[in-house]
């Protein structure tokens, strides 16, 4: 589960990201784990967790 607070800095990322004219998903992420980064987050890809059971 993801904190609230790591959900509304990602927020506010994406809402800059469409102040800035970005629009496409590709152009809005790489913004925001640019903005993450600066402020000293660690990104790292990572395959999907399919390891949970799908929802009947």
């Amino acid at each position: 589960m993801i904190p609230p607070a790591a959900v509304a800095v990602v927020r506010a990322g994406v809402e800059n990201a469409h102040g800035n004219g970005l629009d496409t998903a590709e152009d809005v992420a790489e913004q925001v784990v640019e903005e993450l980064v600066a402020m000293g987050w660690t990104i790292v890809l990572a395959p999907p967790d399919d390891t949970r059971p799908a929802a009947a």
